[in-house]
């Protein structure tokens, strides 16, 4: 896989690892969305809260349920912070990085 993109089977192995791939099928289900790069950068966006540095090191039951207590664990744990221009270089994680600020 080219690091500047990220396709759709990667991010559906991110889902698996994170135990969250029945749950995205079912909000394909329940929203009528087709199954697609777009739909699923989507539900990243509005249902997984993750540091990188978690993601990465397969800590993967430190998943939040929101972007303000995934932003309250970063700031109370600054070792799970992960910084934009690292992340945009390395594009594979960029997912995890939409939208949070």
């Amino acid at each position: 896989m080219d690091i500047n993109n990220v396709d759709l089977d990667t991010l559906k192995d991110y889902l698996t690892k994170l135990k969250k791939l029945e749950a995205y099928n079912g909000y394909l289900q329940e929203h009528g969305k087709n199954d697609s790069i777009t739909t699923l950068k989507n539900y990243f966006n509005d249902s997984i809260f993750i540091s990188i540095p978690d993601f990465q090191e397969g800590n993967y039951d430190k998943l939040h349920n929101t972007r303000a207590e995934l932003i309250e664990y970063i700031q109370q744990n600054p070792s799970r912070k992960s910084y934009k221009k690292f992340i945009k270089k390395e594009r594979t994680y960029k997912i995890f990085l939409r939208l949070l600020r």
